[in-house]
């Protein structure tokens, strides 16, 4: 009996003096038929809605067998803490923090609250030494850059605090934040932020000077169109607009395309692709560049392992094509840079991708009306390289953010410098 229900029920023994027994036995009644009940079928639904969950996890989740010392932590760490919960709100913020144990951005919630946290940061730091660096600055999509150049300085402070220490203090009880790969995904993640949180970092430059930025502040370009395009000098340039599901891309896509069979070459910048796409909108765009059926990427499930092919779509443009990729290039972009360089029908530019592993379905929460994305599928380059695993042979080492070294790099090669 919980101490609610033992304080009114030693109450209703007081008035034994003054109430009679059967008004005594209906008051007893009325308290253990209806609050109980109520409060025993929340909890029963969330743990009929978690055991559903974690079962979901263990059939569906492609990397199950490398996750699965994980699988096993949630089934003893969460399984209690979401009995309580009666508010989706709360419901919502239990389940990210339960996702966020996979450490991959590709697994989440299709929801959020305003303290949730945000998918990514317009920043990208790596760990050397127990000290985390900006290697990485979202260039092509900044309205303005930072002054002076912060590319290589140490992030000491998050919001006044220690950068170290809001990583130790990231919620989780089933990550190990000794691996680097682990600590690298939480620094991103505190970088990325809470919604209802300013992100506020004090910096050590590389010349050993104080700065102190806000990530809020470094705004991004409001894109509405699809997509962007210019030729300079016989030199086309198409930059997809983080539109890889929308289908109208692809009759611009082609429109713009036909505009531009006479370059030299073509410059196709994907490094503004972070939501990813799907394939009725990747693949017509991938069958401009081939004259014939072609496999571009190897796909996994739990049955099967095949190669994906794409079949040529309207006119092919045939000149040299060049892609740019980087921390921004997410899921379909992904998908599309390890396509085309698979084929042999372009060389990749850039950096490390986002690096999100496989490819989503999305399953409800058995009780609630939102649910999770979880990799059903691997994908691999036709090399047999996992696509999360790909870095471009033509590798751009951004040394400052004054200025575009994706767009430096690929006029270096396309001039044969």
């Amino acid at each position: 009996m919980s101490w609610v229900n033992q304080i009114a029920l030693s109450r209703i023994l007081q008035l034994k003096s003054i109430l009679n027994y059967p008004i005594l036995i209906l008051l007893f009644l009325l308290l253990f038929s209806c609050r109980p009940a109520q409060e025993i079928d929340v909890a029963t639904a969330n743990k009929q809605e978690f055991e559903d969950f974690i079962h979901q996890l263990e059939t569906e989740f492609i990397y199950r067998s490398d996750k699965q010392s994980i699988i096993d932590c949630l089934k003893d760490t969460y399984a209690n803490s979401v009995d309580t919960i009666t508010k989706p709100y709360y419901k919502v913020l239990c389940y990210e923090a339960i996702l966020n144990e996979f450490h991959d951005s590709h697994i989440s919630l299709n929801t959020n609250t305003d303290r949730s946290y945000r998918l990514r940061s317009p920043i990208y730091v790596v760990e050397r030494d127990n000290q985390f660096y900006i290697k990485h600055i979202f260039y092509s999509q900044l309205k303005s850059n930072p002054e002076p150049n912060v590319i290589d300085a140490v992030v000491e402070r998050f919001n006044g605090r220690p950068f170290n220490q809001v990583i130790a203090d990231f919620p989780s009880s089933c990550m190990d934040k000794t691996d680097p790969t682990i600590r690298e995904w939480i620094a991103n993640k505190v970088l990325a932020g809470r919604r209802d949180q300013s992100r506020i970092l004090t910096l050590r430059l590389q010349d050993g000077n104080p700065l102190q930025i806000s990530l809020d502040g470094l705004q991004l370009k409001n894109d509405g169109a699809v997509m962007y395009n210019r030729i300079n000098n016989r030199i086309g340039y198409i930059r997809i607009n983080n539109s890889l599901g929308n289908p109208s891309l692809v009759s611009e896509f082609d429109t713009t395309l036909h505009r531009m069979m006479d370059t030299e070459a073509l410059i196709l910048d994907l490094r503004n692709t972070p939501n990813g796409g799907n394939t009725d909108v990747a693949e017509p765009i991938l069958g401009r560049f081939i004259t014939e059926d072609q496999g571009y990427q190897i796909c996994e499930n739990k049955t099967e392992r095949y190669t994906r092919t794409v079949s040529p779509h309207k006119t092919a443009y045939t000149k040299p094509v060049y892609v740019l990729v980087g921390r921004w290039t997410g899921s379909m972009g992904e998908g599309m840079a390890i396509g085309l360089d698979g084929m042999k029908r372009a060389t990749i530019v850039g950096t490390e991708m986002n690096r999100l592993a496989g490819g989503i379905k999305t399953i409800p929460l058995l009780n609630s009306n939102f649910g999770f994305h979880i990799p059903i599928e691997k994908m691999y380059h036709l090399n047999g390289e996992l696509r999360e695993t790909f870095v471009p042979q033509e590798y751009v080492n951004q040394s400052d953010n004054d200025q575009d070294h994706h767009m430096n790099h690929v006029m270096r090669l396309i001039k044969g410098e």
